[in-house]
């Protein structure tokens, strides 16, 4: 269901202060353990100017699922190159062409 599609994956906060981490990327395997993607790692954060800290390179990521929060599914088109952030108030979301914003974080929370 989930392979070869283009995926934000939201990981759970341990604690209260933690900053909000996140990938988005290709989604090349996963099972009931854990998700395979091959994106960038995006994390919530004040020493930013826009908010974000986003990696410059795609990697793969193996993420256990327990530890996830979230899964939202992109368009196929979705450019994980050129990933443009936005605000909506107080949320931090990625933009998506033709569609709803896709959530990362709160303003704040990093």
């Amino acid at each position: 269901m989930l392979k070869d599609r283009i995926v934000r994956v939201r990981l759970n906060k341990s604690y209260q202060k933690q900053r909000p981490l996140s990938y988005v990327g290709k989604c090349t395997n996963f099972n009931n353990y854990w998700v395979v993607i091959d994106g960038r790692s995006c994390m919530v954060t004040r020493s930013q100017p826009n908010g974000v800290q986003l990696d410059a390179k795609s990697t793969i990521h193996v993420v256990p699922r327990n530890n996830i929060e979230s899964i939202r599914v992109l368009p196929d088109d979705f450019d994980i190159k050129n990933i443009q952030i936005s605000t909506e108030g107080q949320q931090l979301v990625f933009v998506v062409k033709n569609g709803q914003p896709c959530f990362i974080g709160e303003i704040g929370e990093g």
